[in-house]
């Protein structure tokens, strides 16, 4: 393809890159898991993934991510505040999961709809400083100096990756309605599988915020 470099491995990169869990991963099966989630928030979720990652990819491309990337004072706000954003997300994963069960006031997790699970995925993309790196340091690799054509070269990588996480965000959201089998006969597990979610989302936060 003009302008990319060795295109197979920038497909396999990709989705090794994809294949590591992550807050992204977690926030699709979280959405589902939702009394009225599904594999229309799973989709809706993958779309505000891909949103978030479209922005990184444009700044990367910009080169404001390098610069945020070389100054760590900057990119430490980012992190932290990434990592806070995460936390308060895997909270409110914890806390939904204790109301559903009757645990305090009845859930409102029912009224939540597309634009919810676009927003909240979106942010979790945002927040997520392993990101930028990854983009930084991952797009120069794949670049053909020949060939490159300008805008032209980043607008076909740029498609290629979110072609990418989209087919693959599909392909776990498929896995997660064969899994669902589990929760029909196990009602107590999709609330099991938000307080770990939830869980794991403050993990990631906590590792972001010490990460040097």
């Amino acid at each position: 393809m003009t302008g990319i470099n060795d295109l197979w491995a920038l497909v396999t990169a990709t989705l090794i890159f994809l294949a590591i869990p992550g807050p992204g991963t977690i926030k699709i099966f979280a959405s589902m898991a939702e009394p009225n989630g599904g594999p229309r928030a799973g989709f809706w979720s993958t779309l505000g993934l891909m949103a978030g990652d479209a922005v990184w990819i444009v700044l990367a491309l910009s080169g404001v991510a390098a610069l945020a990337a070389a100054y760590p004072r900057a990119f430490d706000l980012l992190r932290y505040a990434g990592a806070a954003y995460l936390a308060w997300i895997g909270y409110t994963l914890i806390r939904h999961s204790k109301l559903a069960m009757g645990e305090g006031v009845v859930s409102t997790e029912a009224g939540r709809g597309a634009w919810q699970w676009f927003r909240e995925a979106a942010l979790v993309s945002l927040a997520n400083p392993k990101v930028i790196g990854f983009y930084v340091a991952f797009f120069p690799l794949f670049i053909d100096p020949i060939s490159f054509d300008g805008i032209a070269t980043y607008g076909r990588m740029m498609a290629l990756v979110l072609g990418i996480v989209f087919a693959y965000c599909m392909w776990l959201i498929a896995a997660a309605q064969i899994a669902k089998r589990v929760f029909v006969r196990h009602p107590s597990a999709g609330t099991w599988l938000k307080r770990m979610a939830g869980a794991a989302l403050i993990g990631f936060s906590v590792k972001f915020a010490l990460q040097k």
